[in-house]
């Protein structure tokens, strides 16, 4: 009986060591790294700036990574730890990169975060499937991923107006929704007395006029 306790617990603690890996592969150590070689390629890096892109990349993007891992009860921390090491990443690409080029690391990386080995929704854990992450970590995250980098005065700034943010506000629309203007469906007339007597009125106007 000892010994079939035994195995029931090396089974559950290597069932829980394989949930606890991020659940998206990045491939730290391969030689070369496809993610960042895209990146690296289309906004031109020189040989100089991949080699620094490179490092900052994999050093911030894996420090990430262990925080994602981190048990549900910490998460509003990670939230808070995640969103100051993606800024700090940033703050850094941006004293190697110039305006354009960072604008289209902004663009590149909010079409496909994987690219820089980042993931929106990083709370989207299978491992935490039944827990619902709370408003911190949703704020943190729309704060990242939603806001606007504008160049002014030599210097990058964020804009993000907090005030007028809540829960689900950078959601996507619902398929019925597609973000398009839809005319109000008319009220349907009210046909009451009144209204009838409007209406013979101007018939009976617009025949004196016919008649003139």
């Amino acid at each position: 009986m000892k010994r079939v306790s035994i195995i029931v617990m090396l089974v559950l603690l290597c069932s829980l060591q394989g949930h606890a890996q991020f659940w998206i592969s990045f491939g730290w150590n391969e030689p070369h790294c496809q993610n960042c070689l895209w990146m690296e390629q289309a906004i031109r890096m020189t040989n100089r700036q991949a080699a620094e892109y490179h490092k900052i990349i994999h050093k911030y993007g894996q420090k990430i990574e262990k925080e994602a891992q981190k048990h549900y009860r910490y998460w509003d921390q990670s939230a808070k730890n995640i969103y100051r090491l993606r800024m700090e990443r940033d703050r850094k690409l941006q004293r190697i990169l110039n305006p354009e080029q960072f604008r289209l690391y902004v663009r590149f990386v909010r079409e496909e975060p994987t690219r820089i080995h980042d993931w929106q929704g990083w709370f989207n854990n299978p491992r935490y499937s039944h827990y619902r992450p709370s408003n911190v970590c949703y704020r943190y995250e729309d704060h990242y991923w939603h806001c606007q980098w504008e160049y002014a005065g030599k210097r990058w700034v964020d804009r993000f107006d907090e005030s007028r943010w809540y829960p689900g506000k950078y959601d996507r629309p619902h398929p019925n929704n597609n973000g398009h203007y839809r005319p109000g469906t008319p009220s349907r007339p009210n046909n009451n007395g009144r209204d009838r007597e409007r209406d013979r009125n101007r018939k009976e106007r617009d025949r004196e006029r016919r008649r003139n």
